[in-house]
């Protein structure tokens, strides 16, 4: 074999798998954009699937981080919120319920803070919020039906 074609076959097999593999990109965007799904407040993925424990069961739960300036503005905002950390309570300040768990901080350690959760009766979350701004707070508990610390409906 020539080196010019040599020189052409292998062009074409490099130019075949440049094809293929982009060809494997798009498909993974396309299954990607398939699990997620378009709403009023942007892009949400599927439901989450992250079980906090009963103790947490039916409550708006706040992950955060003191260190995060946006952690605390979210706390003050939501006050219905219990604030899950991994630091001891004491770092945050007085007047929000703040619960220090290690292992239901593990669940949801590889979110960037802040977490808003809306967690169910079984203590799975139910709903999941990563704000950006103070604001998505209060869309996001009023359109969950959260108001005084409970459910729009229930009984606690």
């Amino acid at each position: 074999m020539s080196p010019s074609t040599a020189f052409l076959v292998i062009t074409w097999a490099a130019i075949i798998l440049l094809f293929l593999g982009l060809a494997a990109v798009l498909r993974e965007v396309r299954m990607l954009r398939a699990q997620l799904a378009r709403d009023s407040g942007g892009f949400s993925a599927a439901a989450p699937d992250l079980l906090l424990g009963a103790r947490f069961a039916g409550r708006v739960v706040l992950a955060g981080d003191s260190g995060c300036p946006l952690c605390v503005a979210v706390a003050r905002r939501a006050k219905e919120a219990v604030v899950l950390t991994h630091e001891s309570p004491e770092v945050w300040e007085s007047g929000l319920d703040v619960v220090s768990d290690r292992e239901a901080w593990r669940v949801v350690s590889h979110l960037s803070p802040p977490v808003l959760m809306l967690v169910g009766a079984d203590g799975r979350v139910t709903r999941l919020l990563l704000p950006v701004r103070e604001e998505q707070v209060d869309e996001a508990l009023a359109e969950w039906g959260v108001r005084g610390g409970s459910r729009v409906g229930s009984d606690s």
